[in-house]
């Protein structure tokens, strides 16, 4: 039986949105593999309902990152179920692998885990700011139209988003001292 051709604007819509979907979701799990594995999850979810999506309600990016929310809010708590959240070095290279000597490398990957395993002690709702900024790579308008809030809001929640990472990371920084 033949395959069924995709939607019309399905395969466009990946090919525009597909990067800034993964990106967010790599932002948020500790491995490539699994990023690619719920980035794909996504698409076929969004597929599936491709005929139930309103361009009134929202822009074709922000439907498809609602729908990689909730891919991985499903996916973190089925990780919860099995163990640790902790990010490790050897889960990171991927987000490293553009820098050219070898000590830079190790250097920027310290500072990567530090902000990936700070940013797993803040809220869900910092979490999320902080990845569709920094993971998608959207601007303020943007998140504000993705979660249903002023642009405004946005630069607080962003701003204090990151006054609570920094003291996460310091607050990590200094047990590791007094742990030595």
């Amino acid at each position: 039986m033949p395959e069924a051709p995709l939607p019309g604007d399905f395969g466009s819509w990946y090919e525009e949105h597909q990067s800034a979907v993964f990106r967010y979701i790599r932002f948020r799990v500790a491995t490539r593999e699994a990023a690619e594995d719920v980035t794909s999850t996504v698409f076929m979810k969004a597929l599936r309902s491709f005929d139930r999506y309103d361009p009134d309600r929202a822009s074709p990016r922000t439907w498809l990152l609602r729908i990689a929310r909730n891919a991985v809010t499903d996916y973190l708590r089925s990780l919860k179920r099995r163990g640790s959240l902790h990010v490790s070095l050897d889960r990171i290279p991927d987000l490293v692998a553009d820098v050219p000597s070898h000590e830079e490398r190790v250097i920027k990957q310290e500072r990567i885990q530090r902000l990936l395993n700070g940013s797993q002690t803040l809220r869900k709702a910092d979490q999320e700011i902080l990845s569709l900024r920094y993971g998608s790579g959207l601007d303020n308008a943007e998140i504000a139209e993705h979660l249903n809030i002023s642009n405004n809001a946005v630069a607080v929640r962003l701003h204090r988003a990151l006054k609570r990472l920094k003291a996460s990371v310091e607050k990590m920084a200094a047990d590791a001292i007094e742990d030595r």
